[in-house]
């Protein structure tokens, strides 16, 4: 059996603000690196053979975290990163739904039809999560350990599940919160999603924007 642990990082201001972040670099900020610290202490006895995760700050910043308490090195997986959100990074939701109704309203509720100008597709995010697992499941070790973002988080659950895009808003992945899928001969089962209850004092409600 092998068991892929699929962790979101933690808070970064834009989380706070709303704001789509994309592939902007952005770190975690104060409650984030608290979360990040958390996540850690879960990852301590669960025996993690390898964590991945994508390149940006904000996942790296929580990837390392968690290596310091199972003393194993982060391997970056390009495939992993955060979805291209084109000329919507920087905006806050607010701002996307005024100046973007007819898209934003695909985004609400057709998301696997949205085509955004210097975006990417949820079609073209899930070929290169695919082209990802190619490679981490590949490795022998039993318990992997994949840190990465929220669209990554749906998009990962979706391929191994098998699932069309179209159940995109079907899950909610908070920061820093862990997802468990567990690999059983050739059969991937969802063993629990969204898990937050590491985090305690600093577990808030968060919008699934």
């Amino acid at each position: 059996m092998k068991r892929i642990y699929i962790l979101r990082h933690g808070e970064t201001q834009w989380n706070k603000e709303d704001v789509f972040r994309g592939r902007s670099d952005i770190p975690l900020n104060e409650t984030g690196l608290k979360q990040a610290e958390m996540a850690s202490f879960y990852f301590k006895n669960k025996e993690i053979d390898f964590i991945f995760s994508s390149p940006l700050l904000r996942a790296m910043q929580t990837a390392k975290a968690v290596s310091k308490t199972t003393e194993k090195d982060v391997e970056i997986v390009e495939e992993f990163i955060d979805i291209n959100f084109g000329i919507w990074e920087g905006l806050t939701v607010k701002e996307v739904e005024r100046n973007y109704p007819h898209d934003f309203a695909i985004w609400v509720k057709n998301p696997q039809k949205l085509n955004l100008r210097g975006g990417e597709t949820l079609e073209t995010v899930r070929k290169r999560i695919a082209s990802g697992f190619e490679k981490v499941l590949s490795e022998k070790g039993e318990n992997l350990l994949i840190v990465t973002h929220r669209a990554i988080c749906k998009i990962m659950v979706l391929f191994l599940l098998d699932m069309g895009n179209e159940f995109f808003w079907a899950m909610k992945f908070d920061p820093a919160s862990i997802t468990l899928i567990e690999k059983i001969n050739d059969r991937f089962t969802l063993t629990f999603s969204n898990d937050t209850c590491h985090l305690q004092s600093t577990k808030g409600l968060y919008k699934d924007f």
